[in-house]
């Protein structure tokens, strides 16, 4: 390589290095919307199964509820009842449903976050987190 050439060798080595940063930045541009869209669609499927569940949830409360209110004597009773389990239930979540909803949402978001794989033996995000 001579002397002469080096000139010529700096302005290509400069056009790699542009052209380096910008194919880099395209990429990471295509990751966070690939990333983003794989959110949004599913908390959009969230809400919708969710909002099914809730519907079927109330339905069959209602329904559970004048069953037990009819083979007890009075609506007011089945309804009482089944309030009663609800609440039963909110408690036991709000005692002991924190750790297990964040280890679950963690998972979920990590494996949508970091997708690649794991060598056998290596300690996972979660695991890491919960450590300290």
């Amino acid at each position: 390589m001579s002397l002469n050439n080096l000139p010529n060798h700096i302005d290509e080595l400069s056009n790699n290095i542009q052209a380096y940063i910008s194919n880099t930045l395209e990429y990471y541009k295509l990751d966070v919307f690939k990333k983003t869209t794989k959110t949004a669609v599913a908390a959009v499927k969230f809400l919708v199964v969710g909002s099914v569940f809730l519907f079927f949830l109330g339905f069959i409360s209602l329904g559970f509820s004048i069953l037990i209110g009819n083979s007890l004597g009075s609506l007011s009773y089945g309804f009482f009842i089944i309030g009663g389990v609800y609440f039963l239930l909110f408690l036991m979540v709000l005692i002991f449903g924190k750790a297990f909803f964040s280890k679950l949402l963690l998972k979920k978001m990590s494996k949508s976050v970091f997708p690649e794989g794991r060598e056998e033996g290596d300690e996972s995000i979660e695991d890491q987190i919960y450590k300290s």
